[in-house]
């Protein structure tokens, strides 16, 4: 069967319930692709807001959208949009362990809410099972059918997957809702790709998971992480992060230990790193720092006489910025050094 002249539908097909997905090649580019279409009786909304989100994504971390096309095998007119082909598995509750991998996909994840909500996007149906992850590691996250943009997010009816669904969207009567459902999801998300079990209702609906409830389901997670998954689950919209400060804390600790400065004075070099974690640097007569490395920043930690960094007096506990100029000393004797980072990025 070749559809709009150029797809060419493979045999067999998965079916859920709302959508048909079929994989079929592509004869004018050469690639696979999936072909998508609803299921005989569902509301052609739930096409139609796919195809409206995903037509405004650019993203690594999300499915794109290739074409639209009419399809009349079932002897009606209905709407059809091509995808990507994501070559690859879902991802499953319970199939990590606290660990660089598992951060990296909860990095990936988040990143990928972030642009679906600057786009003023609302995904509503975050879950294991609509995203994936390739055979290169890079996670997308796909399954728009229940997704509504910011100024139409309202809801008559209880509508989603239970364990994922924020306490907000239980409720008995007309709601409007907000990007916030997507960050309790992804809250669940976060424990039960260790713990399958977290995701059960019971243990959620409509209360809030403190950070002891959290933490003993991710031990050997940093502090910081866990706060941010139990503000994530709050029952309170207003008291959840928001997925680009998501994605920052999680980069910011996927990049730990991996920064470098260098600084160049009277001949020597100096190199801050993860093996050398402090410098002294003394202009004689004029003033000192000693500067150290915790993994995460470069800060101050004791300095004396003049001394300033980008022409702001330092103090101990300042954070050196990532480029500036350390000025020893006032007018008529200073000296200028230039203190440079390398910006490491997460890569998968």
């Amino acid at each position: 069967m070749l559809v709009a002249n150029r797809y060419e539908v493979s045999s067999g097909g998965a079916a859920g319930g709302m959508g048909e997905v079929v994989q079929c090649f592509d004869t004018n580019l050469q690639r696979r692709v999936v072909m998508k279409r609803l299921q005989p009786g569902v509301d052609t909304r739930r096409i139609v807001d796919e195809q409206m989100s995903l037509a405004k994504l650019r993203s690594k971390n999300v499915v794109q959208l290739y074409d639209v096309v009419n399809l009349s095998d079932r002897g009606v007119s209905e709407v059809g949009i091509v995808l990507e082909y994501i070559d690859g598995k879902d991802l499953e509750p319970g199939s990590y362990e606290v660990g660089v991998e598992y951060l990296r996909v909860l990095w990936q994840i988040a990143s990928g809410l972030s642009d679906i909500h600057d786009v003023g996007i609302i995904h509503r149906d975050i879950k294991p099972e609509n995203i994936r992850i390739d055979h290169d590691g890079v996670v997308k996250i796909f399954d728009f059918g229940l997704s509504r943009f910011e100024d139409e997010a309202k809801t008559v009816s209880v509508i989603g997957t239970a364990a994922y669904m924020a306490p907000e969207l239980w409720a008995q009567k007309p709601i409007s809702f907000t990007k916030a459902v997507d960050v309790y999801a992804f809250g669940v998300l976060c424990v039960s790709l260790v713990n399958r079990d977290f995701s059960l209702v019971s243990k959620l609906r409509n209360r809030r998971e403190d950070i002891d409830g959290v933490s003993c389901h991710l031990k050997g997670l940093h502090e910081d992480i866990l706060l941010m998954i139990s503000a994530c689950l709050s029952k309170e919209p207003a008291e959840r992060p928001v997925m680009s400060e998501v994605a920052r804390m999680l980069a910011k600790h996927l990049l730990k230990n991996k920064h470098k400065a260098l600084v160049v004075m009277s001949g020597k070099v100096h190199q801050l790193d993860a093996e050398n974690k402090k410098i002294g640097l003394r202009a004689q007569d004029v003033g000192e720092i000693t500067i150290v490395y915790d993994g995460f920043d470069f800060k101050v930690e004791a300095t004396s006489g003049a001394v300033y960094l980008n022409n702001t007096r330092v103090s101990p506990g300042d954070l050196v910025p990532g480029c500036c100029v350390i000025t020893f000393g006032a007018a008529g004797k200073r000296r200028f050094v230039t203190f440079d980072v390398s910006n490491p990025e997460v890569l998968v």
